[in-house]
């Protein structure tokens, strides 16, 4: 060999043993922004709404310019923009967002549902008021709770001994995740032993879903692995669409794992949906603001004719929010109302009518997975699609009114207890959507209070006023009929109507076609 080309090859060798870890990790990923200069035009994605999904926020280092009045607010406006604090019982002890970084250094989540923290080593803290609940689905529950308290003596906030809980989320929580192995990847985040493993970017950004993409950039006939389907079970599906784990608790599904119960369903294996026909990845669907497609919003172009005509105490009462039943919260990620109601939406969609609860008929025998039946076809149990709500009515109640509920009329009488009463504020997408001339909005208020809903056109002008008034708590439906606020009927076109009471403010579209 020529000792010119042996130079070279030594220092080819040099230049590839001396570059960073991240260099030689992540040489096939490119970063979000490789990706925002063509696809803000070319299959446009609108990163600024992309910022304003839960995605980017699985875990982040805290930035203390974003601290206000001891509470930290990153969060982007029309998310939760009340951030997150710190509970008094830990401050009390010396937890701080405004201190060096001795303690609180990385947050877990805090977007939509729940928060977590870890230390500046990457170790995470447990203790009874180690995780804040935003209280997404029960308002009423919003606050700080417990997070494996057992394992460090009940205390309020601390870490494990002898080092702390290690973080091993990172698979779900950021892009490029590569665990640590002592032999073949023998690196941790920012060499923070708490970490186990090394990442590219916070967070699950473009990369995360669609894969390494560095190639894709400089050649753009590469593709990146995106799918629309497959990409999503990377993390939304913890028995690896082979199973449905059941949480520990043996109560509820474990979190995250939509991907597993739709594989068992008609709507995958005979109508081949994917998790993107009815979801925008790129929007959020925690703050509704666009992440959920029409498809997503209304059951009625496929399943015609599903009503459900319900008399209670001699008075018709609407029920026709498939979503209430077929979708009930048979997932638990932060908090849960009861033992039948969570607050992560059921993606299974079919009920089963008998009287059997869900460790009869859905649950196997060790209650560590949902049973799979032999046509692969799995379903809710009544005490999930009914008795989350009515809490003081049984399974043979259920079963009775359940079984061919769309095609008769039902009669009750109310019972004390029976949740006559929304356990938290709420204001349901309008039925029917799109809709002609007229259509009605369901809301709730847990207590009494002030409460007006507003119809606005697509660029904000106010249009009409459908509900305002003092209400008792209860649940009310609101119908508009197309007309502005001197009785003219409008065009048609996206509308958006917003709610606004003492404690609670969200908003939602509707489409007129005419």
């Amino acid at each position: 060999m020529k000792s010119s080309t042996i130079i070279l090859a030594i220092a080819v060798c040099f230049i590839i043993c001396t570059q960073p870890a991240s260099a030689q990790l992540w040489s096939d990923y490119a970063g979000k922004a490789s990706c925002v200069p063509c696809h803000t035009s070319i299959k446009p994605i609108d990163f600024a709404e992309f910022e304003k999904s839960g995605h980017p926020w699985k875990i982040q280092k805290i930035d203390r310019s974003k601290v206000v009045g001891g509470v930290y607010k990153p969060f982007p406006a029309g998310t939760n923009v009340e951030g997150v604090p710190l509970a008094p019982e830990a401050t009390a002890l010396g937890f701080s967002y405004t201190a060096a970084d001795t303690n609180i250094a990385f947050m877990i989540g805090g977007f939509g549902w729940k928060a977590r923290w870890m230390n500046k080593d990457g170790y995470i803290y447990e203790g009874t008021k180690a995780q804040y609940n935003l209280g997404t689905i029960h308002p009423t529950l919003k606050g700080h709770g417990s997070y494996n308290a057992s394992n460090v003596g009940n205390a309020v906030f601390a870490l494990r001994t002898p080092t702390g809980l290690s973080y091993t989320c990172g698979a779900c929580h950021t892009t490029g995740w590569k665990p640590y192995d002592a032999a073949t990847q023998p690196t941790r985040f920012e060499n923070r032993p708490g970490f186990a493993g090394n990442f590219f970017e916070y967070g699950v950004q473009c990369e995360g879903c669609h894969g390494p993409a560095k190639a894709h950039t400089t050649n753009t006939t590469i593709k990146p692995t995106a799918d629309g389907f497959q990409s999503c079970k990377a993390c939304h599906a913890r028995g690896s669409g082979t199973r449905i784990p059941v949480k520990s608790d043996r109560q509820f599904l474990d979190h995250r794992e939509q991907y597993d119960q739709m594989v068992f369903t008609k709507h995958r294996r005979n109508a081949n949906m994917k998790c993107t026909t009815c979801h925008d990845p790129h929007k959020s669907t925690v703050y509704d603001r666009g992440g959920l497609k029409t498809a997503g919003k209304t059951c009625m172009p496929c399943h015609t004719g599903k009503t459900i005509n319900i008399i209670v105490n001699g008075t018709p009462i609407s029920h026709n929010a498939c979503d209430q039943c077929h979708m009930a919260y048979i997932g638990m990620t932060a908090v849960k109302q009861n033992n039948n109601r969570g607050d992560q939406a059921s993606h299974m969609w079919k009920i089963k009518t008998a009287a059997v609860n869900k460790f009869q008929g859905m649950w196997t025998a060790d209650s560590l997975n949902v049973a799979i039946p032999a046509d692969s076809i799995v379903g809710i149990t009544l005490d999930f699609a009914c008795l989350g709500c009515h809490t003081p009515r049984d399974l043979t109640w259920a079963s009775g009114h359940a079984t061919n509920i769309h095609n008769k009329t039902i009669t009750v009488t109310s019972v004390a207890g029976e949740e006559k009463v929304p356990s938290a504020y709420f204001i349901s997408q309008n039925y029917p959507n799109p809709f002609n001339p007229t259509t009605s909005i369901k809301f709730g208020v847990p207590e009494n209070d002030q409460v007006r809903i507003s119809v606005y056109n697509s660029i904000g002008e106010y249009v009409a006023t459908v509900a305002d008034g003092f209400y008792n708590a209860g649940y009310y439906t609101a119908d508009w009929s197309s007309k502005d606020m001197n009785g003219n009927s409008v065009t048609s076109g996206v509308y958006i109507y917003r709610i606004e009471t003492s404690k609670y403010i969200d908003t939602k579209k509707m489409v007129l076609m005419r």
